[in-house]
């Protein structure tokens, strides 16, 4: 294998990582959550309406003006790292299966 070919999967086994950190660590869903918290603005707005009597829904108080940057791009990137976080995961349950039926025997 050459040097670019090694350097290659280096950096697919990087960007795997990296991917499947910020999974496991909750980032996503973190950035979800933080769309639906109020600011200090709108949540002194909220009361004033509630204070008034004025009908009120969560919609009319959350920020309508976030960028989503999900691209084709990323959902690859995500596709991926689910496509070898699956091999991965087969390839160690027959490891484990072989090493089992080692000891038993």
């Amino acid at each position: 294998m050459t040097k670019s070919g090694i350097a290659r999967i280096v950096v697919l086994i990087l960007f795997f990582m990296i991917l499947y950190g910020m999974q496991l660590t909750g980032y996503n869903d973190y950035r979800t959550n933080r769309k639906k918290m109020l600011t200090s603005e709108e949540l002194s707005s909220y009361e004033k309406d509630i204070k008034e009597g004025k009908d009120v829904s969560r919609k009319d108080y959350l920020t309508k003006n976030k960028v989503s940057y999900n691209n084709n791009l990323s959902n690859l990137g995500l596709d991926i790292s689910k496509g070898i976080s699956y091999v991965f995961n087969k390839t160690m349950d027959g490891l484990f299966k072989l090493m089992e039926e080692a000891v038993n025997s």
